[in-house]
């Protein structure tokens, strides 16, 4: 079990079992069978980009794929968005978006918070890769509007 603090060697830990894991294993890459909706967005800034697919069933995401090409970060935040996501209703989705959001530009390090998304906290001290941090969430925001 991960050191679940906030100081900087158990960010770095918790960072390497987390994020490096999903970068190297990325979940649920595979295109959707039948997808509700989807939406690409690009950081122009660096390149990255995330196309997400979301299949909802009774008002809550049935099924999500997220497809990264770039970066650790945007791969491995791809992957564990797809994870933490299903299962709950667009309204759901977007709040724990903007937890994602507050984690990665360090306002945001309560213990109470899902593991897999703190460990994103050591990207605020890289205010450049903050971005890379949120693109999936972001799709995943878009594809929700359009569905």
């Amino acid at each position: 079990m991960p050191d679940l603090s906030d100081t900087p060697a158990a960010i770095e830990a918790l960072y390497r079992e987390v994020v490096l894991e999903h970068y190297r294993n990325p979940r649920n890459r595979a295109p959707l069978a039948h997808a509700t909706a989807e939406a690409l967005v690009v950081n122009p800034v660096c390149g990255d980009q995330v196309r997400v697919e979301v299949e909802l069933a009774g008002g809550r995401i049935a099924d999500v794929s997220a497809r990264a090409r770039g970066c650790s970060i945007a791969v491995a935040a791809g992957s564990v968005m797809t994870e933490l996501v299903r299962g709950l209703d667009a309204e759901q989705a977007r709040a724990l978006g903007d937890v994602a959001g507050r984690v990665s530009r360090g306002e945001a390090t309560d213990p109470a918070i899902d593991a897999r998304l703190r460990a994103f906290a050591r990207v605020a001290a890289l205010p450049s890769r903050q971005r890379c941090a949120t693109l999936a969430w972001e799709a995943l925001a878009e594809a929700l509007a359009q569905a």
